[in-house]
């Protein structure tokens, strides 16, 4: 045992140029998540000589992760050998959000508001203030909910009653502290407009609150830990459903689109806004050419996102009226292709296919995607230094518009009962005089 020892001590001063780095002990992620109190107390009371503390030591959280992810994976295998539908893991999805949760919570600037969550939620609700009706009851789906909590409770004088869902507890949480933090509460509450003294009421919620918008109107505010490809919202509850960046990550996205058509109120609207399939190309082909060089081929690393063809088929099929899509293309810069990486945590929107490969990406991989990445899609494409340079990644938000069937609607004529074609009306608008 000795002579193995001073043999793999050779070769580790061999490898490493005569210096031989300490190799990190490794940890059972079960025995961390079923025994932290118990872990706890142990470093506390062999180290009671020493003015150190275990939690220096210790990173709970991180182990929790990696169980999460072990589920995950176990659950995919499961939902695979069955035949159903599994594209992504949910497990995982609320995993990526409890993470982006606690790094907007402790984020060292202290604000938590990520710019392009805030962009697409404020442009989502655009759709909403075309429509000159009035909107008491609202139902939030996932997503950047707290922006668009935000925005209902600055921009909309109509709204009465607000409920929000989340697959992520963690998430669900942060949206409420984010707006006891930003509204006054009504009434005498304690601050935040609790309703409850309960931390977590059962059946996975939390407190209500009720809390003054712009205007001084009392919003009463209700948090639900649900997934939504199975709300437990009861029919005709709601007026309007907005679905702000959260439905892309559904495995099932016309049955999840069909039980929230099923929330609404007859004439009820529909609003939702996903990541299109061209969000970060620039990405996947610095992926794919990161790992043809020094892997010899190509992984999944980028999630499947849906297409614009694809939007109006969901509405259709989920049961909604006068379907309508439209698509924003929005360019983001960073200063390198990590500061990009990490955005996509902080919106929690990593990637959770089913079919991603497992464990970290090479070290040496991830130097040839960031260089790839660098030299193919530079921010600046006049500057020598690519380091100054940059990088820009591509954003495709689809909007989908839909309304559950209500008496009084509009009816859209028959194919081919229309009495001027496309192409007259093209050339009769080539006749019309350009303004001076």
């Amino acid at each position: 045992m000795a002579t193995r020892r001073a043999a793999t001590a050779a070769l580790r001063r061999l490898a490493f140029g005569g210096r031989a780095p300490a190799l990190p002990r490794r940890t059972r992620t079960d025995a961390a998540l079923a025994i932290p109190a118990r872990a706890l107390a142990f470093a506390s009371s062999s180290s009671s000589s020493s003015s150190s503390s275990a939690t220096e030591f210790l990173d709970v959280e991180a182990a929790q992760e990696r169980a999460r992810a072990r589920a995950a994976a176990l659950a995919a295998k499961n939902a695979k050998d069955d035949g159903g539908m599994f594209v992504f893991d949910r497990a995982v999805v609320a995993a990526h959000r409890d993470r982006a949760a606690y790094a907007r919570a402790t984020h060292p600037s202290n604000d938590p508001t990520d710019p392009l969550l805030e962009e697409i939620a404020r442009r989502t609700l655009d759709r909403l203030a075309d429509v000159k009706r009035a909107f008491p009851r609202v139902l939030v789906l996932g997503g950047a909910s707290d922006a668009v909590v935000g925005l209902l409770m600055r921009e909309r004088a109509d709204v009465e009653t607000v409920v929000v869902t989340d697959v992520s507890m963690d998430m669900l949480k942060f949206t409420r502290a984010r707006a006891a933090a930003s509204f006054p509460a009504a009434g005498d509450g304690d601050g935040d407009g609790d309703d409850d003294e309960r931390d977590e009421p059962a059946g996975g919620s939390l407190p209500s609150q009720t809390l003054l918008n712009k205007e001084g109107n009392p919003v009463r505010l209700h948090y639900v830990h649900a997934d939504e490809e199975c709300l437990p919202i009861k029919p005709n509850s709601v007026d309007v459903v907005v679905a702000a960046c959260g439905l892309h990550w559904a495995n099932d996205l016309p049955g999840a689109m069909t039980r929230a058509r099923e929330t609404l109120t007859p004439d009820g609207l529909f609003l939702a806004s996903v990541f299109g399939g061209e969000t970060m190309r620039e990405m996947r082909i610095a992926c794919a050419v990161g790992e043809l060089e020094r892997e010899g081929g190509v992984s999944q690393r980028v999630s499947p996102l849906a297409r614009v063809r694809d939007c109006g088929n969901l509405l259709t099929r989920a049961g909604m009226t006068l379907p309508a899509v439209d698509v924003d293309t929005l360019t983001m810069r960073y200063p390198n292709v990590m500061k990009l990486i990490d955005h996509v945590r902080f919106m929690g929107e990593g990637n959770a296919s089913a079919s991603r490969r497992p464990g970290p990406v090479r070290r040496g991989t991830a130097a040839a995607v960031a260089a790839a990445y660098a030299t193919m899609f530079p921010a600046v494409e006049n500057e020598s230094d690519l380091e100054k340079a940059g990088v820009e990644a591509t954003f495709q938000v689809l909007y989908m518009t839909g309304w559950s069937p209500g008496e009084g609607q509009q009816v859209a004529s028959e194919r081919g009962s229309a009495g001027v074609s496309l192409s007259q009306l093209e050339q009769e608008l080539e006749k019309v005089p350009e303004p001076p």
